[in-house]
């Protein structure tokens, strides 16, 4: 039965048909135009790389796409050609893709372009919803750029985001299409693309997040990685592991939907998340690094090599050492800073030819970068007593030779002994293993100030030194790095020392510097030498370092404490360092009671026992103090009496006791008697006031 208002014969669908019909007609040509609008730019994006690809210029055979457009890198090496720090770009290892896991390269395809392998550098896909996404937000907000395109730009153009420049990008693509393989674009995009902290490529930004190559990187590690690519300072582990951690499983994820990885691979590598190394033993090498790096570009300069060019340093760092010296301050503050007053140190160690070993220029270099090992100039107290008993040597005077504490007043200037002690006569070699300033002072006198001066100076000290009679208990200003150099003049034998940190530096696999090894100058005598030697001997097995000895490995040096406990050191050598340790304020503040045989005397023997560890104990080269009154009567059947001590001393030489007061805990015996009883007390100093 039909509707009334229908015709006869006719249903409702044929008449809607024929409405259809009729409207199609009237819009047919302007719903072509609407098609050909739409097809042809579809068709255009997608004949794009092939059209493209005939315009863009082949690449040029001969330049190096590792490096171009990219900072210089200056990468160190330590003492047996392990990397040790970068300044400029971190670049790391150029790796095939076949030299990393497999899932390293599937993570970043994963993250960035799923279709790398099917495309030809341009995936219209992606452009066509970056543009509907640009369109929305009404600027800039997403590129749709493949890897290759990412390739490009990090090659060839600027980061800016512009039509212009994205047109040169796809240009650019095309042409890494045309004249690469897809597997060399990949290789090249991992090795060069920007992952925060200064590092380029996967390998740079391995060893700076992990402490590893690229090569070892876990799963949970890779994809940590692949999280960096876009905004990397921002999405930094180092900044905030767990939420670097929770974008790492969101790259997980997507490489189980590429079958990248399995389920359960990705559940694994969640259970075992990624972990940042701990910066704390890298960050202390920087004072070392910040150093080589100032006297690399000033070799480099010299050398007339380009200033822009990527470097490899082959250093003198021993990171054991380093590691070591970094421990023992530490520990030592930690343990001792608050209740002494005392917030900063510096160490050096370096071999007697002048090698910087370690270099610890403060506590903590993320609070102060300011190196105190090489920039810092404080005075070094006693620590600077023994060039005024080099001068004396040189003069001819012995160690065993005498002299008596006597009160000092050198135009007003009246120094006198730590703890207002008195020592009666003393040899040289114990008023040294005392720091009796008295004697000193004296003895500087004796043979002039500027014989003391001349005698640091030949021994390496190149701060400016007063001619005054305070110069002999220390009160020139020195930086570590100084002071430890001219001890290394004593633990070599007497010749002349330049303190270096570089070995080589490479550019291009060539050295544009190699030290030569310098022609050996002798600045002290052998025997005086030896005699100097032996009293810094003296000064840690009977004197104010006993608390630095190294259990039955022969040690020599000094300590080292100015007016008011502001300074406190300790300097000294075995056969194979030099070291020298410091402990005080910035401000120039007083410090809590802080001797050299303390604080300084602990963070040294703590280092160098770990420096010479493995290493065969080796005697010192020093002369031998002579025999023992008693010894000499006993082996010719003698008796002891000041009868028979005449006989084999002159007058002038018979040893004497002090003059002591009955009350005092510590007696310091004098002369011979002195070698047969010693002084045991690790605390005394004597600060050079």
């Amino acid at each position: 039965m039909s509707h009334p208002s229908q015709g006869p014969g006719k249903g409702f669908g044929e008449l809607d048909l024929a409405r259809i019909e009729r409207i199609a007609r009237r819009f047919a040509p302007a719903f072509a135009i609407v098609m050909v609008v739409i097809a042809l730019p579809l068709a255009a994006l997608y004949l794009l790389p092939a059209l493209l690809g005939i315009f863009a210029a082949p690449l040029d055979p001969h330049t190096d796409l590792y490096a171009v457009n990219r900072p210089a890198a200056m990468t160190f090496l330590d003492t047996d050609g392990r990397q040790i720090g970068h300044r400029g770009a971190i670049v790391g290892e150029r790796l095939k893709l076949g030299q990393m896991p497999p899932y390293l390269p599937a993570a970043f395809i994963a993250m960035e372009d799923r279709r790398f392998y099917s495309h030809n550098g341009i995936d219209p896909r992606g452009l066509l919803r970056a543009v509907f996404l640009d369109l929305r937000a009404g600027h800039f907000v997403a590129g749709g750029s493949t890897i290759s395109q990412q390739t490009a730009k990090i090659v060839y153009t600027n980061q800016q985001r512009t039509m212009s420049r994205k047109l040169t990008e796809l240009i650019d693509a095309a042409g890494l299409e045309k004249s690469l393989s897809k597997q060399q674009i990949l290789e090249l995009y991992l090795n060069r693309i920007y992952l925060g902290s200064g590092a380029y490529g996967v390998d740079g930004a391995a060893h700076v997040y992990f402490g590893k190559s690229a090569k070892d990187l876990t799963l949970a590690e890779s994809a940590m990685l692949a999280t960096l690519t876009r905004a990397p300072s921002v999405f930094s582990p180092r900044r905030d592991l767990l939420r670097a951690q929770q974008r790492a499983s969101y790259v997980l994820d997507a490489m189980v939907d590429t079958g990248a990885i399995t389920a359960d691979q990705a559940a694994d590598a969640r259970a075992h998340p990624a972990v940042v190394v701990d910066r704390a033993s890298l960050d202390a090498r920087n004072w070392f690094l910040d150093d080589a790096a100032n006297r690399a570009r000033d070799l480099v300069a010299r050398a007339g090599a380009s200033a822009n060019a990527d470097l490899v340093v082959y250093t003198t760092l021993e990171p054991k050492v380093e590691e070591a010296a970094r421990q023992a301050v530490q520990t030592v503050i930690d343990k001792s800073g608050k209740r002494t007053r005392t917030h900063e140190a510096a160490v050096v160690v370096m071999k007697p030819d002048g090698a910087v070993s370690a270099m610890i220029g403060g506590v903590d270099y993320q609070e102060s970068v300011f190196n105190r090992a090489t920039q810092a100039h404080r005075q070094p107290g006693s620590a600077f007593k023994p060039f005024v008993y080099l001068a004396a040597l040189e003069a001819g005077i012995s160690p065993w030779d005498t002299r008596d504490d006597e009160p000092v007043d050198i135009n007003g200037y009246k120094p006198t002994n730590f703890g207002n002690e008195y020592y009666g006569t003393l040899t040289l070699s114990d008023a040294l293993a005392h720091s009796v300033n008295t004697i000193t002072v004296n003895l500087a006198q004796e043979v002039g100030v500027r014989a003391v001066i001349a005698a640091a100076r030949r021994s390496g000290i190149t701060s400016p030194l007063q001619d005054n009679a305070s110069l002999a208990l220390g009160t020139a200003e020195v930086t570590p790095l100084e002071l430890t150099g001219a001890y290394a003049v004593f633990a070599n034998g007497g010749f002349k020392v330049t303190p270096y940190l570089i070995n080589e530096i490479d550019i291009a696999d060539k050295p544009v510097y190699r030290r030569a090894a310098p022609t050996q100058q002798r600045v002290i005598d052998a025997d005086v030498n030896r005699d100097m030697t032996a009293m810094l001997y003296n000064v840690v097995t009977s004197g104010t370092g006993h608390s630095a000895s190294l259990f039955g490995r022969e040690a020599a040096g000094k300590t080292g404490t100015t007016q008011d406990s502001h300074d406190a050191w300790f300097v000294g050598f075995t056969t194979d360092y030099v070291a020298a340790a410091w402990v005080g304020n910035d401000d120039s503040s007083p410090t809590r009671g802080v001797t050299g045989s303390t604080l300084p005397a602990r963070i040294w023997r703590q280092t160098m026992l770990a420096a010479e560890h493995g290493k065969p104990l080796k005697p010192l080269d020093r002369s031998q103090p002579p025999p023992p009154v008693d010894s000499v009567m006993m082996a010719s059947g003698a008796i002891w009496d000041d009868e028979s001590a005449a006989k084999v001393f002159p007058a002038t030489q018979m040893p004497e006791l002090p003059q002591q007061q009955p009350q005092k805990e510590h007696h310091h015996y004098t002369g011979i008697l002195g070698w047969l009883f010693g002084d045991d007390d690790d605390e005394q100093d004597n600060s050079g006031r």
